[in-house]
Protein backbone atom coordinates (compact mmCIF):
# COMPACT_ATOMS: atom_id res chain seq x y z
CA UNK A 1 0.00 0.00 0.00
CA UNK A 2 1.39 3.40 -0.98
CA UNK A 3 1.56 6.26 1.49
CA UNK A 4 -0.99 9.06 1.19
CA UNK A 5 -0.88 12.59 2.53
CA UNK A 6 -3.41 11.52 5.20
CA UNK A 7 -1.09 8.65 6.22
CA UNK A 8 1.78 11.11 6.54
CA UNK A 9 -0.31 13.52 8.62
CA UNK A 10 -1.31 10.64 10.92
CA UNK A 11 2.33 9.58 11.39
CA UNK A 12 3.32 13.12 12.32
CA UNK A 13 0.29 13.81 14.54
CA UNK A 14 0.95 10.62 16.50
CA UNK A 15 4.75 11.09 16.41
CA UNK A 16 5.36 7.68 14.86
CA UNK A 17 8.83 7.11 13.46
CA UNK A 18 9.05 5.84 9.91
CA UNK A 19 11.88 4.43 7.78
CA UNK A 20 12.10 3.65 4.09
CA UNK A 21 14.74 3.01 1.45
CA UNK A 22 15.09 4.75 -1.89
CA UNK A 23 17.85 4.00 -4.39
CA UNK A 24 19.76 2.03 -1.77
CA UNK A 25 19.73 4.83 0.81
CA UNK A 26 17.82 4.73 4.10
CA UNK A 27 15.64 7.65 5.17
CA UNK A 28 14.09 8.30 8.59
CA UNK A 29 11.22 10.40 9.86
CA UNK A 30 11.66 11.04 13.59
CA UNK A 31 11.07 13.79 16.13
CA UNK A 32 13.18 15.90 18.45
CA UNK A 33 12.77 18.81 20.81
CA UNK A 34 14.94 21.44 22.40
CA UNK A 35 14.43 24.65 24.35
CA UNK A 36 12.85 26.26 21.24
CA UNK A 37 10.20 23.58 20.70
CA UNK A 38 9.48 20.30 18.96
CA UNK A 39 10.70 19.38 15.49
CA UNK A 40 10.10 16.88 12.73
CA UNK A 41 13.45 15.39 11.71
CA UNK A 42 13.72 13.91 8.21
CA UNK A 43 16.56 12.76 6.00
CA UNK A 44 19.09 10.06 5.44
CA UNK A 45 20.04 8.11 8.53
CA UNK A 46 22.07 10.36 10.86
CA UNK A 47 21.75 13.33 8.48
CA UNK A 48 18.24 14.56 9.20
CA UNK A 49 17.10 18.15 8.84
CA UNK A 50 14.75 19.76 11.36
CA UNK A 51 11.37 21.18 10.37
CA UNK A 52 9.22 23.26 12.74
CA UNK A 53 5.84 22.24 11.32
CA UNK A 54 4.11 19.82 9.00
CA UNK A 55 3.75 22.60 6.40
CA UNK A 56 7.45 23.42 6.44
CA UNK A 57 8.31 19.72 6.19
CA UNK A 58 5.74 18.99 3.47
CA UNK A 59 6.83 21.93 1.32
CA UNK A 60 10.61 21.60 1.71
CA UNK A 61 11.74 18.04 2.52
CA UNK A 62 13.57 16.29 -0.31
CA UNK A 63 14.68 12.79 -1.19
CA UNK A 64 17.60 13.20 -3.55
CA UNK A 65 16.35 15.77 -6.11
CA UNK A 66 12.66 15.09 -5.51
CA UNK A 67 10.30 16.73 -3.06
CA UNK A 68 9.17 14.15 -0.51
CA UNK A 69 5.52 15.12 -1.12
CA UNK A 70 5.86 14.12 -4.79
CA UNK A 71 7.16 10.67 -3.83
CA UNK A 72 4.37 9.54 -1.49
CA UNK A 73 2.95 7.16 -4.08
CA UNK A 74 6.25 5.24 -4.33
CA UNK A 75 6.74 4.92 -0.56
CA UNK A 76 5.24 1.75 0.87
CA UNK A 77 3.67 1.56 4.32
Amino acid sequence: MSMTKDDLIFLIDTKKSFEFSYNGKNYNLTYDKDEKGEYIVFGQTFQGEKYKSFGEFYNNAKVENHFFREMLDVIKL
